[in-house]
This record gives structure tokens, sequence and C-alpha cells, in this order.
């Protein structure tokens, strides 16, 4: 069995204390005082670790913002799964934006539709790859060692094991994960020495290499996972056809046909959305 271990190196600690107390206070001024209060139809539900977002006090603010053009609409980040799932899958309506591995263990639990998918530079098609330090020549070399991931540890081990394949259950059962708040953080982790490698998407892996083109040369590329999608915006399938659902999920569409618009989908690491087509439902129900 996967061994786990929290990552609570002193800079990602502090960081993550900050941006949680500034988002409590955001949620008081924007949001009607608490989690709690952000409910309803005309609210955008929100957990990602792969965004690699950096402070969600100024993600809600900016997005907020942006969303009272069109009404009493909001925004409602959520810093890790266990919460989101509690707070905003039990409050019904609205839509959930969520990354596409993450969609497809909610759709296990409760009837979704998923309504768009995120694109970046034309693309909505993403890949997760695993990557080491250089002592780490080849998938046997994982044996007994230390691998970073963001998120949950169920969702690192689903991609870990869909990306290796059965046949490498004895060696992913040696493994100790290091959980992270952000895909970034699990490349860092590694630059560290916390870790020794790292499963991540493939576009923080290019993140890395304009952040610290030093460390990215020295990663080895062990393996890479099937295609998958960029984030995804679902909602419940008993509410995906109502008016209002439908209007929330056209003024998210439409972002990216305004500068402002295009600038808050610049912070979830976007530039656009688009209508799931038959291929790209085809990768979600796999």
């Amino acid at each position: 069995m996967i061994r786990r271990t929290v990552f609570f190196q002193r800079g990602f600690a502090l960081k993550a204390l900050q941006s949680a107390v500034l988002f409590f206070v955001m949620a008081a001024l924007l949001g009607g005082g608490s989690i709690q209060a952000a409910s309803g139809e005309k609210t955008i539900f929100f957990y990602n670790p792969e965004s690699n977002v950096n402070n969600f006090a100024s993600l809600k603010k900016n997005m907020d913002n942006y969303l009272l053009k069109f009404g009493k609409y909001q925004f409602q980040p959520f810093g890790d799964r266990a919460t989101f799932e509690k707070h905003a899958l039990a409050k019904g309506g609205g839509v959930y934006l969520v990354s596409s591995w993450h969609y497809k263990m909610l759709k296990e639990k409760m009837a979704l539709k998923p309504l768009l998918v995120g694109v970046y530079k034309s693309k909505s098609i993403q890949r997760a790859v695993l990557t080491s330090k250089p002592v780490i020549r080849d998938l046997k070399s994982l044996k007994g060692r230390t691998l970073a991931a963001a998120g949950e540890e169920k969702l690192a081990k689903n991609i870990l094991r869909s990306m290796l394949g059965g046949d490498k259950k004895d060696i992913i059962d040696t493994i100790t994960l290091l959980t992270v708040p952000k895909d970034i953080d699990a490349l860092m982790a590694v630059g560290f020495g916390m870790a020794e490698c790292a499963l991540t998407s493939e576009r923080s892996l290019s993140k890395l290499k304009s952040l610290n083109p030093k460390q990215y040369k020295a990663l080895n590329k062990l393996a890479k996972g099937g295609e998958e999608l960029l984030p995804i915006v679902a909602a419940l399938e008993s509410q995906a056809n109502s008016e209002a659902t439908k209007k929330l999920v056209r003024i998210i569409e439409d972002m990216p046909k305004s500068s402002d618009g295009s600038r808050k989908l610049k912070m979830l690491g976007l530039d656009g959305w688009k209508r799931i087509d038959k291929p790209e439902m085809a990768i979600l129900d796999r």
C-alpha cells in the first residue's frame, strides 16, 4: 500500500496559511460571511490543484467582480477536495469547475453532466507525466522512493496506476506519497530534495522550464499518461438543463469575448472554453 506523507515545508506551509486567512476574509466580505454562505444556482464551485493558483483570495475577488456584471453570481474556490465535496456538493445548484481526473471520481458518487471543457493554446487535452531526479533512470528504480503529487492521495494513486498499469503494482505499493498544495509544488519538492520524483501535468513541467531551467534539465521523464481533458465545468444532471444553469454556463463560455474575461481566465491557466464533443466525452467515460 502506498505510504502517505503531507508536505509541511515551512515556506509552503506559511504561504498556505496566509492564503487561507485571506480567503476567509474575502469570503466574509464578498461571499456573505463564510463558505457555507456560498450556495445556490448562481455559484461556481472551484477545486483544481493542477491550476497552480497561488492566492485564493485574489482569485475569488477577481472572479466575483467579473461575475457581478451579470447578476448576483459568485465564485467559491476550495483548497482541498474534502472541503469542496463536503460544502459545494452538499449545496446543489450552480456549477462545478474541477479537473477532469476529479470529475471521473465525482461521477462515481453522483449524477453529473459535463458541459464545458477548458482550452489552452487551442487544445483541450493534457497528459500527466512522471519525472524524477537523475539517479532514477527507470521505473524499477522507483521502488521505495518518495513521490510528490498535488491534491488528495486517492486521486494521485488513481493517476499513477492508470499511467503505469497493473503490472507495476509491486513498485507502486512501495512508494511513499508526499502530498503538496499545487502541481508546481510537486516539482519544487524534488528540487528541494524532499521527494525523488513527481507526478504532475505536462503544463506544470513546462512552467518549471520557464521558472527554473536548470532544475528542468536535471529531471528525467519516466512515464507519460494517456490523453485527459483540461478542467471541466459540470452540473448536476437533474439541473443541467435548467435556465439558471444554462445562463451561468453561457457567462462562463463567453469569458474570452472580453479582455476582462480573458484576464480572469488566465488566472485559471486557461484561455477559453468549448462545448464537449463526442471524442472528448469518450475520454471522460473511459
